[in-house]
């Protein structure tokens, strides 16, 4: 039951993604993110469900959320807020950042000079949470 509403709220996040990308090509305001963070964050906050969110690669979804704009803009402060701080609680694995490409969106955040102060900080401390298990991983093997 679990996975149905995930994978069902991941595919109308995809959607929501896919119309406001189509929503700035026509020069027209960018909402349907908007109108459905509520929701996205509740689900992402639930600690119950982390497996699942992972499990059925919600992630890409997220990804598609925190990418760039065509207009090369960032979505709104509080979806890259609300989305980035749901991502340091959840337990993300090496394979769940290679199915869903989100490292390179936090690369992305890490590097550029348009997010907030805040939000560069938290991409960092991701991507070091995230690199430390690679790099400790090989640092092992040559020992």
């Amino acid at each position: 039951m679990q996975d149905d509403r995930i994978v069902d709220l991941r595919e109308r996040m995809r959607q929501a993604a896919i119309h406001d990308a189509e929503a700035i090509r026509q020069g027209v305001p960018a909402t349907a993110k908007l109108q459905m963070l509520a929701e996205v964050r509740d689900v992402l906050r639930k600690q119950t469900l982390f497996d699942s969110i992972l499990d059925n690669n919600m992630l890409e979804s997220v990804r598609l959320w925190l990418e760039p704009l065509p207009d090369a803009s960032l979505p709104a402060y509080s979806i890259q807020r609300e989305l980035i701080y749901a991502l340091d609680r959840l337990p993300i694995k090496t394979t769940h950042l290679r199915e869903s490409g989100i490292g390179k969106v936090m690369l992305y955040y890490q590097k550029s000079r348009k997010p907030q102060l805040a939000i560069k900080r938290m991409a960092d401390k991701l991507i070091g949470d995230w690199s430390r298990p690679i790099i400790g991983g090989r640092h092992r093997k040559r020992m």
